[in-house]
């Protein structure tokens, strides 16, 4: 059977979709690790019911990248010509908060991610993925004891550090300083 020649109009076909997003859905969750807490690279414990504090969505427009919607929720409202981000959670979501319903650790390509199922306060559940969300402050604390971001590119961080030197708002001595700090991280 070819996906191409599926018309969605019939009802046989829409049956066969919605069964292999099921069926997918199910593998990806039985592959799955669930676990009770999850320490991420902020410092943070995190545990079953407890709140996560949402930051800001770090795409150009303001929507959220690693918070996306979950569950049925994503089923339904797929659009195959929407595009990729079309599961974002929007903007109205920053500076909020979520609860931690499930916490998830999975193996992709011999990388270990961990994710949460987090509800929003309405009907549907979404996946933050948190290590990413750390990564670009989509979370808050989005650092380790106060101090830069944790995983941060230490290239773009060198750059902007240049750009700084180049027009003259810090000395070539706070350059070599801030410099040596970055790369002995």
């Amino acid at each position: 059977m070819s996906f191409s020649n599926l018309d969605i109009t019939k009802p046989v076909a829409m049956k066969t979709i919605i069964t292999l997003c099921v069926v997918a859905i199910l593998a990806f969750e039985a592959k799955a690790q669930k676990l009770t807490e999850y320490t991420a690279s902020n410092g943070v414990t995190y545990h079953l019911k407890d709140t996560v504090h949402l930051g800001r969505g770090s795409a150009p427009n303001g929507t959220f990248l690693y918070l996306q919607m979950g569950g049925w929720g994503a089923v339904l409202n797929y659009d195959a010509n929407a595009g990729p981000n079309q599961l974002n959670i929007g903007r109205g979501y920053a500076n909020t908060a979520v609860i931690i319903k499930k916490i998830n650790e999975t193996k992709i390509k011999g990388v270990t991610k961990g994710y949460f199922t987090v509800g929003g306060g309405n009907i549907t559940n979404y996946l933050l993925y948190i290590e990413d969300a750390i990564q670009t402050c989509e979370v808050v604390p989005c650092t380790a004891n106060g101090n830069q971001p944790v995983v941060a590119d230490k290239f773009d961080q060198l750059k902007k550090l240049k750009a700084l030197l180049d027009n003259g708002a810090i000395t070539r001595a706070e350059y070599d300083e801030q410099k040596k700090k970055l790369l002995d991280q």
